[in-house]
């Protein structure tokens, strides 16, 4: 088979085979953290890689039907390579679907359009009949891409993956020939396309209180907008939560001992509750608190805002394995099979922490 290019009918998306001179291009995309994270492409990602895959992975594709088109956006009266969409393993009318985008094009319907243009062509001219995608469990965002399609989730698959030397659990996904072309069941996923179908943008991570409320909304956690009143069912739990946190931060800095102690601490506090709620001083001390937090991490050179971004994303992965929250019997929200833990050591890396020892 010789490449060849497919193109949507308002030219905002172009697919054609990438060639020597994408290597830059590619190298510079796959250093984006959730490819290396999410997909099979070399972590680190060297030139060396994109040249390989343009001159060897790409063209010998090709020859045995299973091809590889890079997705190019109009840009400055040419073209911008902005990604990547292929048919792998295509035999006996079937192939998997598989894709890559870069973080600036995200969240405008270019991956959307460009998978739709391949399952054109895969039912189309390649005579395909069944296409299947499959995913690392947690890969919301490309899940999202295919359900808009009209793919099944078939279910969770243990150990369906390698990546990096192990074994992932992973989700599998069919769309055959005849299937309709469109979402068959409600979006299951942890955003506003939940109850909507429809994308919503991600909070900025600079703006803590909208990544929470995303959280809340996610989880069907309580948002209350009735009064200020600290006299509520859930406020011992509140109260633990913000006693754990400052526990860890304790031994963090001082050790395990003294994070002990302060654990300690805060139950012969509840034990001794008197029955006081006073909402205002309340109010005073949870200000307080986000002022001298972010202070603490400005004065240490600590990125908060990728922190929490981090942590935004670990949290939205809790889901159970039926995209429903899991909560423990105090209303807490507990950890799904797809949860993954944040990685701070990387995005702290990221600004130059070295590695202790």
């Amino acid at each position: 088979m010789e490449p060849y290019e497919l193109r949507s009918d308002d030219d905002a998306v172009l697919l054609s085979a990438p060639t020597a001179e994408d290597v830059d291009r590619i190298t510079e995309i796959c250093q984006d953290p959730d490819i290396q994270r999410w997909t099979t492409v070399p972590s680190p990602y060297a030139w060396a890689d994109a040249e390989g895959f343009v001159s060897t992975v790409v063209p010998g594709g090709w020859r045995d039907g299973s091809p590889t088109w890079a997705i190019r956006v109009p840009d400055d009266g040419g073209t911008r390579l902005v990604g990547m969409v292929s048919l792998s393993d295509v035999a006996d009318g079937k192939g998997e679907v598989g894709y890559w985008l870069a973080p600036d094009a995200r969240g405008a319907g270019v991956m959307s359009a460009a998978v739709g243009l391949v399952l054109d062509e895969a039912f189309g001219s390649l005579g395909l009949d069944v296409v299947q995608w499959r995913a690392d469990l947690g890969n919301w965002a490309s899940w999202r891409v295919v359900w808009r399609h009209g793919f099944r989730k078939e279910g969770t698959v243990r150990a369906l993956n390698h990546s990096r030397g192990e074994w992932l659990d992973g989700w599998i996904g069919t769309l055959r020939k005849e299937d309709p072309r469109e979402p068959v069941a409600p979006w299951d996923g942890p955003t506003a396309e939940r109850t909507t179908g429809t994308a919503a943008a991600p909070p900025s991570p600079r703006d803590p209180e909208a990544l929470v409320r995303q959280f809340h909304d996610t989880y069907a956690l309580p948002v209350v907008e009735d009064r200020p009143d600290v006299d509520r069912s859930r406020i011992h739990m509140r109260m633990a939560l913000v006693a754990e946190e400052l526990a860890e931060l304790v031994e963090a800095v001082y050790g395990e001992q003294a994070g002990a102690e302060m654990s300690s601490a805060f139950t012969r506090a509840v034990a001794a509750d008197d029955g006081t709620r006073d909402t205002v001083e309340a109010a005073d001390a949870l200000g307080d608190l986000v002022y001298v937090v972010y202070g603490m991490a400005l004065e240490c050179g600590i990125p908060l805002a990728d922190v929490l971004a981090e942590i935004q994303a670990s949290n939205l992965s809790k889901l159970g394995a039926d995209g429903r929250p899991i909560y423990r019997e105090d209303g807490k929200v507990l950890k799904g099979p797809g949860y993954f833990p944040p990685d701070i050591a990387r995005v702290l890396a990221g600004h130059g922490l070295r590695p202790r020892g």
